[in-house]
């Protein structure tokens, strides 16, 4: 009785008319240029369209369209050399089971380069798993774009999965896991997987050519496990993340023993978050903390909501200041 399109950019929930043939149609647009999301709403019940195989995977599922644009997106596949993407099962003796990741490495790659490539570990939110940076935030294409164009080293990102712990609740981000979450995703990454990682790809072994950063879950795990392991993560990002919550003077007290040395060891501290996102406010309440403290940050409180076209945008901007010989904190 009644077909809506819902989710397009910039375009309200459109109704479908049925013509003559039987089929339910809709014209929209012109649409921004972006990689948009949508789906059907068939009689209340939201549905795919099943003639398109673009499909952004999370808690719910939608359909994808990408629109290009003139001149192309920095996420968009362009005419320069292409990196390769791994796909890896690795055991993880901390988590008692195989786990999976996926591994960029840069164009030209070459194992026996006289100094080893920087690395990016990239983690993904609640709902996605291992193949989202990729499949929706188009990291690969992210870093070739700019590789191509000289504005970051050739570097290798590794984006494992974020649930070493099996989900205890789909639908609901439970605080208490994510601690127990994120003590078991730095075991995983401590005895496993940067092991594998160093043994399988020629890496730098600097700290300073060591970052992490993620977006909503895995920002908060980013932020969590970097700061606990300045020793190994000098490059710190976090987007939309859900940031350490509670008494931070004790959770973080590792960091604020010495404002001086933690300063020191940052080469960056990167945090953002668009201003309609339900983890806004918890952004704000983390800087105020960090602002407390006198611990060096870039903070960036954008336009946008929880989603993948901020999340896009913010991996662009936090690439290029990664690796520099100083981190210039503003």
């Amino acid at each position: 009785k009644e077909v809506l399109v819902k989710g397009l950019i910039g375009v309200d929930p459109r109704p479908l008319k049925k013509g003559e043939r039987g089929i339910w149609e809709v014209t929209v647009g012109p649409l921004v240029p972006e990689l948009h999301s949508y789906v059907f709403e068939v009689d209340g019940a939201q549905l795919l369209d099943p003639s398109n195989r673009q499909v952004k995977k999370w808690l719910t599922c939608e359909n994808m369209v990408e629109v290009r644009g003139t001149p192309p997106l920095l996420h968009e596949q362009q005419p320069v050399a292409h990196g390769v993407v791994h796909h890896h099962i690795y055991p993880s003796d901390s988590a008692g089971h195989e786990r999976g990741a996926y591994v960029y490495t840069p164009p030209g790659y070459d194992p026996r380069r006289p100094i080893g490539y920087p690395l990016l570990v990239l983690l993904h939110g609640f709902g996605d798993d291992e193949a989202a940076w990729l499949e929706v935030g188009r990291a690969n294409m992210i870093a070739d774009n700019l590789i191509a164009a000289a504005e970051i080293p050739p570097l290798v990102i590794a984006m494992p999965y974020g649930h070493p712990l099996p989900i205890e609740c789909p639908r609901t981000f439970l605080d208490d896991y994510a601690v127990r979450n994120i003590d078991a995703l730095d075991s995983d990454l401590q005895q496993d997987l940067m092991p594998f990682l160093e043994r399988t790809y020629h890496l730098s072994d600097s700290r300073m050519e060591r970052a992490i950063a993620g977006l909503s879950m895995g920002g908060g795990q980013s932020l969590a496990i970097g700061l606990r392991r300045l020793d190994e993560f000098a490059w710190i990002g976090g987007f939309s993340a859900a940031t350490p919550q509670g008494d931070l003077d004790q959770e973080l007290a590792a960091i604020t023993d010495d404002i001086q040395n933690t300063n020191e060891s940052l080469a960056l501290l990167w945090i953002g978050c668009g201003r309609d996102d339900f983890l806004y406010q918890r952004n704000q309440t983390f800087r105020a903390w960090l602002v407390r403290q006198g611990i060096d940050h870039t903070c960036r409180f954008t336009a946008g909501g929880h989603d993948w076209t901020v999340w896009r945008k913010y991996l662009a901007e936090f690439l290029p200041w990664l690796f520099q010989e100083t981190g210039d904190t503003r």
